[in-house]
């Protein structure tokens, strides 16, 4: 059996029926975000402390050939 056919079979998940959740994950899920104001800069200081953006260039090469599907 192919992917596709098993993908074809698979059905819509029902949270209510196929999850294993409780009374309060229900309602955590319909309660509306706290809302607060962004701040990033917390953020981008860990990804600076990570490294992140020091990320390796990758090298670019270009083919001369021509490739068809």
């Amino acid at each position: 059996m192919t992917s596709l056919e098993k993908s074809k079979k698979n059905k819509d998940i029902n949270l209510e029926t196929d999850l294993l959740l409780s009374k309060k994950d229900f309602a955590a899920m319909r309660k509306k975000p706290f809302k607060k104001e962004q701040n990033f800069k917390d953020y981008f200081d860990f990804l600076e402390d990570i490294g992140a953006f020091e990320s390796k260039k990758v090298k670019i090469k270009f083919y001369d050939a021509e490739f068809e599907l």
